[in-house]
């Protein structure tokens, strides 16, 4: 059922620069990723005003799974973030540590 999709998929890259934000009890959380290709490995860097981290994942036609390690409260924290791309924009769930989870959207930043 995905197999065409899939081979639709990896003719637009998700490489760039991407806006959004992911839910959380005390509201919305904005991010910013610089996402890199290469098959279908992905990386990049999550940017954050308490400092950039890198980002590892997948991308297998329009389906991206990432995650990125951060220090909350003295402690590491790996935000696990899935989904599925559509054209420039994606969404799914991200997993805060296996504790919780909520959902994320982004849309490829203008201009970029």
């Amino acid at each position: 059922m995905f197999a065409t999709t899939a081979a639709l998929g990896q003719k637009s890259s998700v490489a760039g620069e991407w806006d959004g934000s992911f839910n959380t009890p005390g509201g919305a959380r904005p991010f910013k990723f610089i996402l890199t290709v290469n098959g279908e490995k992905l990386t990049g860097t999550a940017k954050r005003s308490s400092g950039d981290v890198p980002i590892t994942g997948t991308i297998k036609g329009e389906i991206i799974n990432f995650s990125y390690t951060i220090n909350y409260g003295g402690n590491d924290l790996t935000l696990i973030y899935s989904g599925r791309v559509s054209g420039d924009s994606m969404s799914g769930t991200v997993s805060f540590g296996g504790n919780a989870e909520e959902s994320w959207t982004a849309k490829r930043a203008a201009g970029k």
